[in-house]
């Protein structure tokens, strides 16, 4: 079982759920994040948004799935990312799922 976990501007939710039916994933997380810096004489990471002003300014997807579909998921997006800004599109993360109950 892999872990995906897709994050994203908040406007790339849609798609991010589109794909997941696309791809037969019936049942995945969403949740509105906002990004924080704890270094102030640095910027913020230019993958992690974040801005102290707004309050929801992205999107994490999850979903717990069989090895293939995941697997099927990443090569998608390394050929086609979601993004609303081709400049940033959105992050994917895939690991392990040691154990379950």
């Amino acid at each position: 079982m892999k872990f995906i976990a897709i994050i994203g501007d908040e406007e790339t939710r849609p798609q991010v759920r589109k794909m997941f039916m696309d791809h037969q994933v019936n049942l995945f997380s969403n949740v509105a994040i906002r990004g924080c810096s704890c270094e102030a004489a640095k910027g913020p990471l230019a993958w992690w948004p974040s801005d102290r002003d707004m309050s929801t300014y992205s999107s994490l997807c999850f979903a717990i799935l069989d090895d293939d579909k995941a697997e099927n998921i990443m090569k998608e997006l390394e050929r086609s990312p979601i993004a609303s800004d081709p400049d940033f599109p959105s992050r994917v993360f895939m690991m392990n799922v040691e154990k379950m109950l």
